[in-house]
């Protein structure tokens, strides 16, 4: 099998990548291991500067059919403080920055899915990655899959795309994955039905770990524990749900809006949660979305830097291709993008991160936040994507900031 693009995940990071570059008119094979639609544990939650991105897809009107849940802001809680903050329209931004979507994973991914299919991409369900091909100078010229039979599959490509999420096997052989020790976090997802749903999403920040739960389709709640992965050890057996009820009597508002509902689902675990990359781009070979670092945002930025960096690879790589002798220069835009505009976020969620494991840091924002709504607003419309951090060193900004709070 002979193609341009060979991207291996078809998450929202690989089929809307694949979806770029079929409808530019090249040759893309798209493979992932799992059959589609498949479950994926993530905290359902699409910030409000995805739209944008879907609408470049033609996706957008698709992803109302799926009846999502609108997400108007987030409500933070924690050691015995809350505040609430809501999406604000900024400047001249447009209306559409003040609302996130709840949504099912495997609903919203097979929707990029069968986009990328409909653009002309070759779909090769429940094919598992098994290495990657190289020349002798050491290019990587395809790679080689196994499908549902057990038979391998060589697939050669003049660029193979990592897509393969936080636990990347294209990442690892390509020799630049690494572990972030002190964030060695694992999740717990589930869903539940019976919940008083709301028009934000939750944050339930508690010692060592935190709840995070929106409503999705379907009148679903879904519900992330995260925690470090020395915490597990704690649990009796197989009772995730006693392991969980234990963490739920630090986060009292979630609890109580659990009370009586219904799990829909079992209990899956996806962890560890932090891997970084020493490089991104190789010859023959790039990585893109999770694959390409990972560092659990907390407020739900992981499908807008997937969907980012697609962007930012797919106009990469159609550079690539039509010029190779100017694929270097390509890349490097690509590099530059990510470091413009995902390397700040990026920060910020490590910022967040350490700041967690500090109680009284916490607590003293919360209070702050509760009585300074202003405050809230800023902090949620910045992990919303709708503005960036460099945003915040333009005087400006904080005209436009005051004028959207009058």
């Amino acid at each position: 099998m002979h193609c341009d693009v060979l991207v291996i995940g078809a998450g929202p990071a690989g089929s809307s990548l694949a979806h770029r570059l079929a409808r530019g008119g090249h040759g893309v094979v798209l493979a992932d291991k799992k059959p589609f639609p498949r479950w994926k544990p993530c905290g359902e939650f699409l910030s409000p500067q995805c739209l944008p991105y879907l609408g470049e897809l033609g996706l957008d009107a698709g992803l109302q059919t799926l009846g999502p849940r609108l997400v108007q802001g987030m409500q933070i809680g924690g050691y015995g403080a809350t505040a609430r903050g809501r999406f604000r329209q900024v400047g001249d931004r447009p209306a559409w920055t003040r609302a996130g979507f709840g949504v099912r994973r495997e609903r919203f991914d097979e929707l990029l899915r069968a986009g990328a299919v409909d653009a002309g991409a070759r779909w090769l369900e429940r094919h598992e990655y098994v290495r990657l091909l190289r020349e002798a100078g050491g290019r990587v010229v395809g790679a080689v899959l196994r499908d549902s039979g057990g038979a391998e599959v060589t697939v050669h490509a003049r660029w193979v795309v990592g897509a393969d999420g936080v636990h990347s096997h294209v990442a690892r052989d390509l020799g630049v994955q690494s572990l972030v020790p002190w964030l060695d976090q694992f999740a717990l997802v589930t869903r539940y039905r019976g919940v008083a749903l709301r028009p934000f999403a939750e944050v339930h920040l508690l010692p060592g770990g935190f709840f995070a739960a929106t409503a999705v389709d379907g009148d679903l709640f879904s519900v992330n524990l995260v925690v470090p992965r020395r915490t597990l050890r704690t649990r009796s057996g197989s009772d995730w749900d006693g392991f969980v009820a234990r963490h739920l009597a630090a986060a009292p508002g979630l609890a109580e809006r659990l009370h009586g509902a219904e799990r829909a689902e079992r209990w899956r675990g996806v962890g560890p949660l932090a891997h970084d990359t020493s490089a991104q781009t190789f010859p023959g070979a790039v990585l893109v979305g999770d694959a390409a670092g990972y560092v659990d945002p907390l407020t739900g930025e992981g499908v807008y830097f997937a969907l980012f960096g697609a962007r930012a690879l797919g106009e990469a790589l159609a550079q690539a291709l039509a010029d190779p002798r100017g694929e270097a220069q390509a890349l490097a835009g690509y590099r530059a993008a990510r470091k413009r505009e995902l390397g700040p976020r990026l920060w910020a969620s490590r910022t967040l991160q350490r700041a967690l494991r500090h109680p009284w840091l916490v607590r003293g924002f919360l209070r702050r936040a509760a009585r300074w709504p202003s405050l809230a607003d800023l902090v949620v419309t910045l992990t919303g994507d709708s503005i960036h951090p460099r945003d915040l060193l333009r005087p400006s900004f904080w005209r436009a900031f005051r004028a959207a709070a009058a």
